[in-house]
């Protein structure tokens, strides 16, 4: 995995504008706080002397103290405001823009830790840098005005710097590694709770409340390991820094100290020795700093691991005209070294209806996945009307191949925009023969404020929230429609409706399916072992098979096809 430096550039050139204000605050704070102890010193001279000393210079000074410091924190939160707000918008639409074989690379809760708390870390690269910068200039400043005022006391401090540095340079480093460390534990804890509130209702009825509460919070000892270790680290360069300070700044002192007795150094100096030695402190301080940007650059690393995934390919030709046709040629699909498939060759022929079937977890899904262009395959081809869908224009693709799912999410406002989300402004003639078609209609009628329903109101089964899933492809003139397990929890009934609403149209319909009255009333049957195909061809003729007929439960006779306005015998049965 490459660092996250180009990451953090890129940050740092997002809001020029802001970042330069920023940059100008914290430079004119720290020039401020470098004049204040010299411009005392000489106010003390003075006084002392008898000679004059404008006092407006002091005021102005400390009026520009001032009036930095507000600006550099008003400053400090805009920025970090805005560097989250850039890094979050890069950061999703990335993850969108992922297909299926993308977004499997971490689980939902590990993209939402990196989404919100790693973004939220990196964002902090301004105020880290620049505070980092400006304390490094105003703790040099401060040893060179030792130096300028009283050499042996510039010395003595200068004894303590090597120190320093060698603590610092393991700090970052380890606090580099540590932050990862704890954002990894903190994405593992957040994707077991949203596993457990998507199966709350499994946890429930089976019981086991305190055994997935035990799951869910089994990460807290890796996260409380990482941020104790983080704080150790902190501690340890703390107590040591607490030792060598006041080490050096009694030297320091009581040698400017006896140049006053000398005569070698005034009280006015004696005074500016004593402000400049503060600031000269600040290189103790460079180790606090330090483990920040290390916090910043754990944080860039993991959001680099989410950017580096390459994202689904952009632009390309528009899909040819044609009718459908689609065909898949030696198709390979891995995941973590396996094949979900692997030599997939097959032809389906336009405004042809193809059911996939096979026991679970043989690759039905994923062969619909990469047929509608969701998932890109290891290796092999997909083509549409001979067109390679590799190269074809993603949104032309959108336009004519459409999807529906086991478990469908609706987005936007109300349910007319839920219906419509890829085409806005969408008729409302066409959400009605989609909704129509996907036998909604009824249901959506006795809404009390029908498709201006809000989603946050809508309650529905998950048979009618597949066919709103139905309507929502059904809205498109697609030339391929993919359903995955889309009327699983519709009633057999209602799914021959829908499926003589779904022949009448002119499209390709892939379905994937465990029931047998799909498959038989199909035009052609994929019949998917182990991601290969076991067969291939009409239901009746599969039905030959042995294994194929082991798919279904037996009954006393098997029906090949359904002639339009009849009902299947085997519907309504206890497999179906």
């Amino acid at each position: 995995m490459r660092t996250g430096h180009h990451l953090l550039s890129r940050l740092l050139r997002s809001a020029p504008g802001w970042n330069a204000a920023y940059a100008t605050a914290a430079i004119s704070s720290a020039g401020a706080s470098l004049l204040l102890p010299m411009t005392l010193g000489s106010t003390v001279d003075s006084a002392l002397t008898g000679r004059p000393f404008p006092a407006f210079l002091l005021c102005a000074v400390l009026l520009l103290a001032a009036l930095a410091e507000v600006a550099g924190e008003l400053l400090d939160a805009r920025s970090t405001v805005q560097g989250t707000a850039w890094l979050r918008y890069r950061v999703l639409r990335h993850i969108l823009s992922l297909d299926l074989g993308g977004q499997r690379r971490f689980l939902p809760g590990e993209f939402l830790s990196r989404l919100l708390q790693s973004t939220a870390e990196t964002a902090r690269l301004m105020p880290a840098a620049v505070g980092s910068l400006t304390s490094l200039a105003t703790a040099l400043g401060g040893i060179v005005g030792l130096l300028l005022i009283d050499l042996w006391s510039g010395a003595a401090f200068l004894l303590g710097v090597p120190l320093i540095f060698i603590i610092a340079k393991g700090l970052l480093r380890r606090s580099t590694q540590l932050t990862e460390d704890y954002q990894q534990a903190h994405g593992d804890l957040a994707a077991r709770f949203m596993d457990a509130m998507q199966g709350m209702r499994t946890i429930r009825a089976a019981g086991t409340v305190e055994r997935e509460t035990a799951r869910v919070l089994a990460p807290l000892a890796a996260l409380r390991t990482s941020g104790e270790r983080y704080w150790r680290l902190q501690r340890d360069a703390g107590w040591l820094l607490s030792l060598i300070a006041p080490v050096v700044q009694v030297a320091v002192l009581a040698i400017a100290a006896r140049g006053v007795m000398t005569g070698r150094v005034s009280p006015g100096e004696l005074l500016a020795v004593t402000g400049y030695l503060t600031h000269a402190f600040g290189i103790f301080r460079q180790v606090g700093v330090l483990a920040q940007i290390g916090q910043v650059r754990g944080s860039a690393n993991r959001l680099r691991a989410v950017l580096d995934i390459p994202p689904a390919p952009a632009g390309g030709a528009p899909l040819p005209t044609g009718k459908g046709t689609l065909s898949l040629r030696g198709v390979r699909v891995e995941a973590e070294g396996s094949p979900l498939l692997d030599g997939i060759d097959l032809t389906f022929p336009a405004g042809s209806e193809v059911a996939v079937v096979g026991r679970s977890g043989v690759g039905k899904s994923t062969l619909a996945a990469v047929a509608g262009g969701l998932l890109r395959p290891d290796a092999g081809t997909v083509r549409i009307d001979g067109a390679d869908i590799a190269d074809v224009d993603p949104a032309s693709l959108r336009g004519k191949v459409v999807h529906a799912f086991e478990h469908p999410v609706l987005f936007g406002t109300t349910l007319r925009d839920a219906i419509g989300c890829a085409d806005p402004g969408l008729a409302d003639a066409a959400i009605a023969s989609a909704l129509r078609d996907s036998e909604a209609q009824r249901f959506v009628a006795r809404l009390p404020r029908g498709l201006d329903t809000p989603l946050t109101s809508l309650r529905t089964s998950g048979g009618e929230l597949q066919r709103l899933g139905l309507a929502r492809a059904f809205s498109r003139d697609a030339r391929i429609c993919v359903l995955d397990d889309a009327t699983s929890s519709v009633d057999v009934v209602t799914e021959l409706q829908i499926a003589r609403a779904l022949r009448a149209r002119p499209a390709t319909r892939l379905i994937v399916t465990h029931r047998r009255s799909t498959a038989a009333r199909a035009d052609l049957v994929v019949w998917l072992r182990d991601g290969r195909v076991a067969g291939f061809g009409p239901h009746q003729e599969l039905l030959a098979d042995p294994g194929y007929r082991a798919l279904f439960p037996v009954w006393p006779r098997e029906v090949a096809t359904v002639p339009a306005g009849a009902t299947s015998p085997t519907e309504g049965r206890p497999d179906q």
